[in-house]
This record gives C-alpha cells, structure tokens and sequence, in this order.
C-alpha cells in the first residue's frame, strides 16, 4: 500500500509542477494512429471513397485516478471536382480529473497531386482554435500529502489566469502508393504565450514523421488478401522524443495489430522513455472500422497504472456519384480492395480503399 500511495503522490507532485504551464506538456498520442488520420497529419483529409466520420477515445493509466482522457472526433470529405479534401477536427485532452484541459477546434484541407499511376502526394493545412483552462480547486502540491500517504497542511495551486485562447495552425506532406507511404507533418506553427503564470511561455512545435510498407503475401480472386503491414511514427516536440514500431495482420473483416512505443537509444537522466508495448484489433463491418488497442505500461509505473485503452469508431459514406470514384489509398491498417469501377481519371483505374 505504502509503494502505490507513493505512486499517487509522485503523480499529483508532476501534475503540480508540469501542468501548470501548458507549455511544458506534450501532446497527447494515440495509439491507433490511423483510426484518427486527421490528427495524426492533415495530408489525410478527405482521403476516402466520399465522406468520413471518426470518433476515437483513450483513457490511460485508468489505474491512477483523475489522469488523462483523450478523446477526438473527425468528419472530411473528398472533393473530387477539385482533387481535394476537407475536414473538421474537435480534440480535447483533459489532465488531472479537470485540472488541465487543452481543446481545439479545426478546419483541414488536402490536395490530390497525382504525380504517375503509382504515386501520389498530398499537402495539407490545418488552422485551429485552441484553448487551454486550469482548475486550480483540483489541483494539490505534493506537500499536501505525506509519503505514507496521509493528507497533511499545504496549499493548491496559484496561477495568474485560468484560461487561455489562441489561435493555431499545422501542414504537412505525405506521398504514397498501393503499398508504401510516408509523410511528415509539423504541429503548433503559431508562436503565442500559453502560460498560466505571469512567465511566457510557448506551446513548443511539434514534429511527426511517420510511414509504411504494405506486403500482400497471398493474392484472392474469391477471398479477401492476406497481407503484413511494417510502420512507423517518430514525434519530437521540445527535448521529448518518442518512437513508435509496429506491424499490422489483415485478413478481412479482421485485423490484429502489435506496436512498440518508446526510444531505447533515448537516456534522459538516467531514465530511457521505454513506454508500452501495443496490441491492437480492428474489426470492418462494411463501411465501418471498430478498434481496441491496449498499451502495457513498460516503465517503473507498470503494475500501478492499469495501461492505457483506446476504443475507435470510424464509418465512411460513399460518394452518390456514379461511377464511384476510387482512388488509390494508404496501406496503413486496411485489407486491400481493388476497385474495378471505371473513372474520369487514368491513374484511379486501380485503387484500394483506406481504412
């Protein structure tokens, strides 16, 4: 009891410490990556057979009460008039039970560059509005507890303002074929003081690199293709850095998935960021993709914190246009589809459906 009441009181003295400057916390990250494209990188807007909406949910460390709550949703669209997508992006992040919760709301677009029948490249934008609020009656220093964990005198936490609004944007790029992409996005490109106290301070940019291959090792004329997926994503933001390492399984309906969060050659303090490791499964029922993912903690939390889990729900609505336009896709996390329906545009004959 006395080790676990520690563990709470070293997670309410970082909460003190590291939340009451938004500046100095990361971004929250998903483990489905592609169950929520549009957050992982705007080059994904509108990268779909019509419309699209997501909705994606993660609690972790559920073991250690009042940490964190990710949730996002995502609606895009594909304009193929104009060889575009646009989307729309709420995301909201809540720390502590209340006691931080950063927010935005955003508009995303895309365009479609088809450079031959193989390959293509999508830039993308997105501009946002972000806000970020405290709750100062729920946060407590570590001097309020014991490390018995008893309760004993202190004080909570003093900040100048509680709330904060800004304005935000972020652009990417991501090229692509049937069965390898890659990309890089860059996240906070807008300097402004988010500080609570009366220290400025910045969000610091965020940058994302991520990318894939796709190997269908068994080809079906009456069945669905078997194929392996091997992908990546690195973030750096500030002096955090974290690597992600995974592959995929698809058989159609069914997907399973098996990752590795962290960055062994990464020492800070004596302390690598060794994280979690990542089992995922993914069921398609038609046009809609069920997710679960669950992160086994790595690091001298586990055993305390419960992990992490993260449900998904992503449906898309195919475009009323006839022919239906197909389009090639990202190999990320989905069973191929070849798409047979004819098309205004010579490099669309063969295409496959993204997640």
């Amino acid at each position: 009891m006395k080790s676990i009441n520690n563990i709470y009181v070293l997670v309410l003295t970082a909460f003190a410490f590291l939340l009451v400057d938004a500046a100095y916390a990361q971004d929250a990250s998903f483990s489905q990556h592609y169950a929520s494209p549009l957050y992982l990188s705007p080059s994904f807007t509108g990268l779909s057979e019509g419309s699209r909406m997501s909705l994606h949910y993660r609690d972790q460390w559920p073991g250690i009460p009042g940490t964190y709550k990710t949730m996002s949703f995502a609606f895009d669209h594909y304009l193929s008039e104009y060889n575009s997508g646009i989307g729309l992006q709420f995301y909201r992040d809540d720390a502590g039970g209340g006691l931080l919760v950063n927010q935005n709301i955003g508009l995303l677009y895309a365009y479609e560059i088809f450079v031959s029948e193989d390959i293509m490249i999508r830039p993308g934008l997105q501009f946002k509005l972000a806000q970020s609020f405290i709750d100062p009656a729920k946060g407590t220093t570590g001097s309020m507890f014991g490390w018995d964990g008893s309760r004993v005198d202190g004080t909570g936490i003093i900040v100048d303002q509680d709330k904060i609004n800004k304005f935000d944007a972020a652009a990417s790029v991501m090229i692509y074929s049937n069965f390898y992409w890659g990309g890089l996005s860059v996240d906070h490109l807008v300097k402004s003081d988010v500080g609570f106290t009366d220290i400025e301070t910045n969000t610091a940019m965020k940058m994302t690199a991520f990318g894939g291959v796709k190997w269908v090792y068994k080809e079906g004329r009456r069945s669905p293709d078997q194929s392996i997926t091997f992908a990546f994503n690195y973030r750096k933001q500030a002096d955090f850095t974290q690597l992600d390492l995974g592959t995929y399984w698809q058989y159609n309906p069914i997907e399973l998935g098996l990752w590795y969060r962290g960055m062994p050659s990464d020492n800070t303090e004596g302390l690598g960021n060794q994280d979690a490791m990542i089992a995922i499964i993914g069921v398609h029922l038609g046009q809609m993709r069920l997710g679960y993912s669950f992160d086994l903690t790595l690091s001298e939390l586990a055993g305390n914190t419960g992990g992490s889990h993260e449900f998904s729900i992503m449906y898309t609505i195919p475009s009323s246009n006839k022919p239906k336009i197909n389009r090639r896709a990202v190999p990320c996390s989905q069973p191929g589809y070849t798409g047979n329906a004819p098309s205004g545009n010579k490099y669309r004959s063969r295409s496959r459906r993204m997640f």
